[in-house]
């Protein structure tokens, strides 16, 4: 089985619960999308990439009524949900499949809002290769994403249980900043914050993870089923970091950012990315 068939079965299995499971998915996005108030654009065509059960579809169509919003997600079972948020009045296409491999014509979107999606890609340069070549020259990628101090709780709590990785890896926001660059992205800006959401228990955590459709696709976790002790060990562990208010923590490490697509033209020694004057004039946040 392959990465991508493994995240898209666990998010199809959780599509009809995940809005009531996903609050800091929810939350993230929501941050990100007030982000869009500071950019003095127009979009056209909008693509809402890893839209799940459409929830931020609906509120882009709403913000730019002039534009064709698209709705786009590997977990077929999440558009079907989506689907159910339409009405006759108020439509958008939805497709489903592979980000690093979108059936779009080139330079078709003025602008990507990926909230917490890209981070499942196995291969970032094809990814931003894919989303470069489905931008038009100026258009806007819009993103959030997480960093590698996510899940650090969870990443304590199994270290000394077993040598096996229980989390998934997730990339710093400076090699974010260099992809961007090297696919001909202009002005990249990242920032962070740490955002912390709180359980009742080490099993109420785990359970609400499974409920987000989080998989753990880390190339050095465990091929075969983990046993009870070591399970048990485990949640011991993670119920010991609880808070003094009896609450077990959990950490996102949370990167939002913007780019702006540039204009690359191929030269005998190399590739040259031009910057239009009307670029410069761009607010950014």
């Amino acid at each position: 089985m392959n990465v991508n068939t493994e995240i898209s079965n666990a998010f199809n299995r959780q599509a009809k619960q995940y809005e009531q499971s996903a609050i800091m998915p929810h939350e993230i996005g929501l941050r990100l999308f007030e982000r869009l108030d500071y950019l003095k654009i127009e979009p056209q065509w909008i693509l809402d990439l890893g839209c799940g059960p459409g929830y931020f579809s609906k509120r882009l169509k709403k913000k730019y009524p002039q534009a064709t919003v698209v709705g786009f997600d590997l977990a077929f079972q999440m558009l079907k949900e989506a689907k159910a948020k339409q009405s006759f009045l108020n439509k958008w296409p939805l497709l489903n499949g592979d980000m690093s491999v979108m059936p779009f014509t080139a330079e078709l979107f003025d602008l990507v809002f990926a909230n917490q999606v890209i981070h499942w890609s196995p291969a970032w340069p094809t990814l931003m290769n894919e989303l470069n070549r489905v931008m038009k020259v100026n258009g806007c990628l819009m993103f959030s994403t997480l960093g590698p101090d996510t899940f650090c709780e969870i990443k304590e709590a199994w270290s000394g249980v077993d040598e096996h990785a229980h989390a998934n890896d997730f990339i710093d926001m400076h090699h974010i900043g260099d992809y961007l660059l090297a696919h001909d992205f202009l002005d990249p800006v990242v920032d962070m914050e740490y955002l912390t959401a709180h359980y009742e228990s080490a099993h109420h955590l785990v359970t609400a993870l499974k409920a987000q459709g989080v998989r753990n696709i880390n190339q050095q976790r465990r091929r075969g089923l983990t046993g009870s002790s070591a399970w048990n060990a485990f949640l011991e562990k993670l119920s010991a970091s609880k808070t003094p208010q009896g609450k077990v923590p959990l950490t996102y490490e949370v990167y939002y950012g913007h780019a702006w697509k540039g204009e690359a033209r191929q030269r005998t020694k190399g590739t040259d990315t031009f910057v239009p004057l009307s670029q410069l004039k761009r607010n950014t946040l």
